[in-house]
């Protein structure tokens, strides 16, 4: 298991490299003073724990474990654990390229049927709901069933877009000034 197995074309110089890493998996960058060559490949790790067999595991979990900075190595542990053992959509860079573009293809579905039947969230929408409820100094069932469908739409399309920036993390190349 090697930090060139993950998904991403990722930069030459290592500190660029955690960087990289860092904000594809949200580790606090304050985790990463002082990092080098061993956090790269335990986050590497991290991020490919779900696919890979039993003593492969067994490896990636020692990786982990040999990081120094006890913070950075627990939060790799529990980002780990939670995305394979727990859900998987905590961490969409713990999903294969396939997993995450039939999670794209899902939410653009229900994108376009919301879309479709006029369910959208929009500012100047919402701005029309919040006046409809203030002038009757309540909220019926009606405003009620619009909210909850409107939460759902707006989940929804934070779910897309999250899918859709992870897919072009893995397929873009990056062209930081760190290259």
């Amino acid at each position: 298991m090697h930090s060139n197995s993950v998904p991403y074309t990722l930069p030459r110089k290592p500190k660029s490299q955690l960087q990289f890493l860092a904000k594809v998996t949200s580790i606090p960058r304050n985790l990463l003073t002082n990092a080098g060559t061993q956090e790269i490949e335990a986050l590497s790790a991290m991020i490919l724990y779900r696919h890979l067999n039993r003593q492969q595991r067994i490896e990636a979990m020692t990786m982990m474990r040999a990081v120094q900075n006890k913070a950075l190595m627990g939060t790799l542990i529990s980002k780990t654990l939670d995305t394979t053992f727990v859900n998987p959509q905590w961490g969409v860079w713990s999903l294969n390229t396939q997993e995450l573009q039939s999670d794209i293809e899902f939410h653009s579905s229900i994108d376009s049927v919301a879309g479709y039947v006029g369910v959208g969230v929009s500012a100047l929408g919402g701005k029309d709901f919040i006046k409809n409820i203030w002038s009757q100094k309540r909220m019926g069932k009606q405003n009620w069933i619009m909210l909850v469908i409107w939460g759902c739409v707006y989940i929804n399309k934070k779910e897309l877009k999250k899918a859709q920036t992870e897919l072009n993390n893995r397929t873009t190349i990056n062209t930081s000034r760190h290259y």
